[in-house]
């Protein structure tokens, strides 16, 4: 992931630390796919990318509905932007369901102790 990949603060900062200690990256890839692909790990700077297509509905649930109409506007103090519906809660719950369960694919259930996800 180069400067220009940056979305934001947090990325930034996790980032930033990944570097500093080693780890594992593990989010969505950027693409959305009708067949939903995990993309095996490439090694940057003591970083391991691990990363996961999205169906176009879980990208449109997830990011755009909830992550972008819920999540950021309230962990940035403007909660009169925010706007919530069922349909991009069950959505947001159904990819972080998907993005735990491949997760445990890739590191297996003895890897898990020490482990932080931000998704």
């Amino acid at each position: 992931m180069n400067a220009n990949d940056r979305a934001g603060g947090l990325e930034v900062a996790v980032n930033a630390a990944l570097k500093r200690k080693s780890g594992i990256w593990f989010g969505w890839s950027g693409k959305s796919r009708h067949a939903p692909r995990l993309r095996p790990g490439s090694v940057q700077d003591k970083v391991t990318y691990i990363t996961l297509d999205l169906a176009k509905e879980d990208y449109q649930e997830y990011y755009n509905g909830f992550a972008n109409r819920v999540l950021w506007p309230i962990l940035h103090y403007r909660v009169d932007l925010a706007e919530f519906s069922r349909r991009d809660l069950s959505g947001y719950l159904r990819v972080n369901d998907h993005f735990a369960r491949e997760l445990h694919k890739v590191l297996g259930p003895t890897t898990w102790s020490g482990c932080m996800t931000i998704t």
